[in-house]
């Protein structure tokens, strides 16, 4: 494959479609705006370890990612728990997203990709239509193929022609809005729960969102806080973690990183081709909506892309040349993702009862969990126990609220991931703009009916 290709932003899905390009022949340039060693948030988060394999990329050195940790769920009352039965030992990680860009960085160089750090690119070169090239600091640069990988508020896929129907812009349902720190432990003091380093309270303080407080591997504990559609304010910020410091005696006030930073929880965008262009991770919002993490949903999708690009000897970039690439990940992941968008529109927005409820004890245990969770192989795994289920089902008879919020949350779920899977399987600009206005209405009218019922 002899085509100039070039990818903006080191985001995991542009860079490992740069590392398979590259090794496939393709003359790589990658832009990132920032400089060398400073790419990627200070911070881990948890991917399933068999996604290098998936990929056919090598799995990273030991220095780049730990186990993954424990976890336990608390109710907004924070009386009720729900423990996360920890998979067998690196089944699941929780890779450093700064040292998994310098991984990625190194298997792009030696696959032949240029690097070009300090490169803030906001234009694309748009001829005809057609995407042939960007802006850079040094002037106009021509390619075959300008991958996306910039994130969720992409500059470049806002200037895309409006025949392509690719979305401009995330909207705020569509954000998550975070703020991570993380601050000293406070020296002879426990986690919450003993025994469970990671601490997630659900609804925390009632809001559209979550809260947590993790004792991690260097003995910081790591915060963080979460809203969906609007930022925090200061105020907010300190009331929430003046209430974390409450149950988490580990939780001191010496701070020592802070960030605010919004994260995109929605289903993956309903277009990502135009002539010459493809957007890739965040920037495609390829994360899994229900935990707003991007790098497996995004590697997968690089990998889909590229293992498609190269097995069809794709010469010309077209959007109707590209588009089956999209098909397969729709088909493999996309329909599920816009399952888990609506379930957590709803969950999100669940009355505290229900997930007070639901947490005592009385409707989930911890055994139900490592039942559904652990695999037959796991010795930790639960024996089935008679009614096990079928309780589960009674207790939801005899709280008929609860019950139709789950019947609500699941029909329109599937009745999304429906909707998802009829995704046009050739690229038809007339077929795809029609499905693409059903398939962005699910999410509006899930958030329309959801306000409704708020008020």
């Amino acid at each position: 494959m002899n085509k100039k290709i070039a990818v903006v932003g080191m985001g995991q899905g542009g860079m490992v479609a740069a590392i398979k390009l590259a090794q496939a022949g393709a003359q790589v340039t990658v832009y990132e705006r920032d400089l060398e060693g400073k790419v990627g948030y200070p911070w881990r988060d948890d991917i399933t370890a068999s996604v290098f394999k998936d990929c056919n990329l090598p799995f990273p050195d030991k220095d780049v990612y730990v186990q993954k940790a424990t976890w336990v769920f608390v109710s907004p009352d924070e009386k009720g728990t729900l423990r996360v039965p920890q998979l067998l030992p690196f089944v699941e990680i929780s890779p450093n997203r700064q040292k998994l860009s310098q991984y990625f960085a190194n298997l792009a160089t030696e696959a032949g990709a240029v690097i070009k750090y300090g490169e803030n690119i906001q234009k694309l070169v748009i001829e005809n239509d057609r995407v042939v090239g960007i802006e850079t600091k040094d002037g106009i640069e021509k390619y075959d193929l300008v991958i996306d990988a910039t994130g969720m508020y992409s500059k470049l896929r806002e200037q895309l022609p409006e025949k392509y129907c690719v979305q401009k812009t995330p909207s705020n349902q569509d954000t998550m809005y975070a703020y991570r720190a993380f601050y000293e432990k406070n020296e002879g003091t426990e986690t919450f729960l003993p025994d469970v380093s990671n601490t997630m309270i659900l609804r925390h303080m009632d809001n559209d969102g979550i809260g947590w407080c993790n004792l991690n591997e260097e003995g910081k504990v790591d915060v963080l806080l979460c809203n969906i559609s609007r930022p925090f304010t200061d105020e907010e910020i300190e009331e929430r973690l003046a209430d974390l410091r409450a149950m988490n005696p580990i939780l001191s006030e010496k701070l020592i990183y802070s960030r605010k930073v919004p994260l995109s929880v929605r289903a993956s965008i309903a277009t990502p081709v135009a002539d010459g262009y493809v957007a890739l991770g965040d920037s495609a919002f390829m994360t899994i909506p229900i935990m707003g993490s991007g790098i497996e949903a995004g590697m997968h999708g690089a990998a889909t892309f590229a293992d498609y690009v190269i097995a069809k000897d794709i010469q010309d970039f077209t959007a109707e040349n590209m588009w089956p690439f999209y098909v397969e990940y729709f088909e493999k992941f996309g329909k599920g993702f816009a399952l888990l968008d609506i379930v957590r529109r709803h969950a999100l927005r669940f009355k505290a009862k229900y997930i007070n409820w639901a947490l005592s004890g009385k409707f989930v245990t911890d055994d139900t969990l490592k039942f559904i969770m652990l695999t037959k192989e796991d010795p930790r795994k639960p024996k089935y126990k008679p009614f096990m289920f079928s309780a589960i089902l009674w207790k939801l008879i005899f709280y008929p609220s609860f019950m139709c919020t789950i019947l609500r949350m699941a029909g329109e779920g599937i009745h999304a991931m429906s909707v998802a899977s009829h995704i046009p399987s050739k690229y038809s600009e007339k077929k795809i703009t029609k499905w693409a206005k059903k398939y962005d209405n699910l999410i509006a009218k899930c958030e329309a009916k959801a306000e409704k019922r708020k008020k």
